[in-house]
């Protein structure tokens, strides 16, 4: 069993940019129906910030799954932040990002979002049944730390 992690951290601001210069396209590229829905205001206009949240969650979820966005094929919109019924966000995976979830034997998955100011951040905890791979050579570089249940 083994728990993977990812994190990131955007810029509000980035997000509103992108979406100001090429609108449509960048969204529909980026989220689902469902996540443009939910950040749309009644006016027409966008919840930046939850936009923003969501992004960074995507961006943790695939670092969680160890790919990232595109090297094994997932695709922004495989990685859907919805939200349950009390406000809580969570992720649901499509095509790519839920094979390779498959593939490490997923057992959970957790999102955690927050905003402030110009700034949002995501983390994403994902619970594995499958073992650790093998940690690199003791040579000082490797930064990786796999802490293991009581082996006795």
């Amino acid at each position: 069993m083994q728990i993977l992690c990812g994190t990131d951290l955007i810029h509000i601001h980035r997000i509103e940019q992108a979406i100001i210069r090429q609108g449509k396209p960048f969204l529909e590229r980026i989220f689902t129906a469902s996540e443009i829905a939910y950040c749309t205001l009644p006016d027409g206009s966008f919840r930046y910030a939850s936009l923003a949240a969501r992004f960074a969650a995507k961006e943790a979820v695939a670092k969680a799954l160890g790919t990232g966005i595109g090297p094994s094929g997932i695709q922004w919109t495989d990685i859907e932040v919805l939200t349950q019924t009390g406000g809580a966000p969570f992720p649901r995976l499509h095509h790519a990002a839920k094979h390779r979830y498959e593939s490490l034997s997923g057992i959970s998955l957790s999102i955690s979002l927050t905003h402030d100011q110009d700034l949002a951040q995501a983390f994403c905890v994902l619970l594995s049944a499958s073992q650790p791979a093998p940690s690199p050579a003791n040579d000082g570089t490797s930064t990786s730390c796999i802490i293991l249940g009581d082996q006795s």
